[in-house]
């Protein structure tokens, strides 16, 4: 069995071969919870592509020959369930041919000019979950790239895929989990970068920060959530402290409250939190549990400016690469912020080894 290849951890890979001459046959065992992006990208030059997506939950196939730029988008089974299944596409000089479990879901039979019908030798390349960096190609429909999903059992076009293996094995960060559930997975190093302007506030007179904070702890506590003002001011920090087996909420570098979970509590298990600031106030509540403390109005305040100016960041799972050990959250996170449930495709800024819907059962 191949090893299993996370997609939007990009592999590349090209072969030379007889483009054209012969029936083309990849195929690959798939699994995703994410409902967009990019399974592969396959080029042999020439304005000449293809593109294996995901889009609504659905395959997708776009792509580029002699007669233009294609959609092809029919039917099919909902792919981003977590269940695996086995993905055929078969191309000839003239057909496109795409089967999820045997069921076709995208076929096209095409006139093709007879320039192209000469064999001719050309380099395949296969991109993984993306498409290439600094290239012109232009999708018709748009997809966010990035796809957290997994691919095993792969053969490309018949070719020898050796080094291709090899690379999945000596590099844990290309590896999938073998059992997952939805949601995201941060490794200690991990981190993502929104800006608050993201999570918009209906009404900016009665402004107030709402979170819900669902959390499984897979190896080390840490910060789940900061907002930092210009110069990486911290505003606010909610940060799961293990030894203390407390949620601690810090407003302008002040502990401003914490709670503890009881001793009974597994926080190897999904909690889930509710974090309401609101003038003069933060409030914490569990399903076993609710507590409040007062704050300062002042305080309250400048958390609100640092939220309401441009130039902040929240920060999720971290803050950075040369954040200390222990300030890094290791696990996995559902988070609402604002009435909005965080997607972190859509983040300005991704650490490339989080998964955005993934999280893995054990480690």
């Amino acid at each position: 069995m191949a090893s299993m290849c996370r997609t939007h951890t990009i592999c590349v890979y090209e072969w030379q071969m007889l483009y054209m001459s012969s029936i083309n046959l990849s195929s690959f065992d798939f699994r995703t919870f994410d409902p967009e992006g990019i399974i592969f990208y396959g080029d042999v030059g020439k304005d000449n592509w293809f593109v294996l997506g995901v889009r609504d939950r659905h395959i997708e196939v776009q792509m580029s020959n002699g007669n233009g730029q294609m959609v092809l988008s029919k039917w099919g089974p909902d792919v981003s369930d977590g269940k695996w299944r086995k993905v055929t596409v078969d191309s000839t000089i003239n057909t496109i041919d795409v089967r999820v479990n045997g069921e076709v879901v995208v076929m096209l039979t095409f006139h093709v000019k007879n320039e192209l019908v000469t064999p001719s030798s050309s380099t395949l390349g296969i991109i993984l979950g993306d498409l290439p960096a600094n290239s012109d190609v232009q999708l018709l429909r748009p997809l966010v790239p990035a796809l957290d999903g997994c691919l095993q059992n792969w053969a490309w076009v018949k070719k020898n895929t050796e080094a291709l293996d090899h690379a999945m094995e000596t590099d844990e960060n290309r590896r999938c989990f073998h059992n997952v559930e939805p949601g995201a997975f941060f490794p200690a190093h991990g981190y993502a970068v929104f800006k608050p302007s993201a999570f918009p506030t209906k009404d900016k007179d009665s402004w107030r920060l709402t979170l819900q904070l669902s959390f499984r702890v897979l190896e080390e506590g840490g910060i789940l959530l900061g907002l930092y003002g210009a110069g990486s001011i911290s505003a606010l920090t909610i940060t799961l402290d293990l030894e203390k087996r407390a949620l601690e909420v810090s407003l302008l570098g002040k502990l401003g409250h914490s709670l503890k979970f009881p001793s009974g509590v597994c926080l190897k298990e999904w909690q889930t939190v509710n974090v309401v600031i609101q003038s003069e106030q933060v409030v914490l509540s569990t399903t076993e549990a609710s507590s409040s403390m007062d704050i300062l109005l002042a305080d309250f305040k400048a958390l609100k400016d640092v939220w309401l100016d441009p130039h902040s960041q929240i920060s999720i799972g971290g803050t950075s690469e040369q954040a200390e050990p222990g300030a890094r959250f290791s696990g996995c996170l559902k988070i609402t912020l604002q009435g909005t449930t965080v997607e972190l495709d859509s983040a300005q800024y991704k650490h490339p080894y989080v998964h955005s819907h993934s999280c893995p059962l054990a480690i």
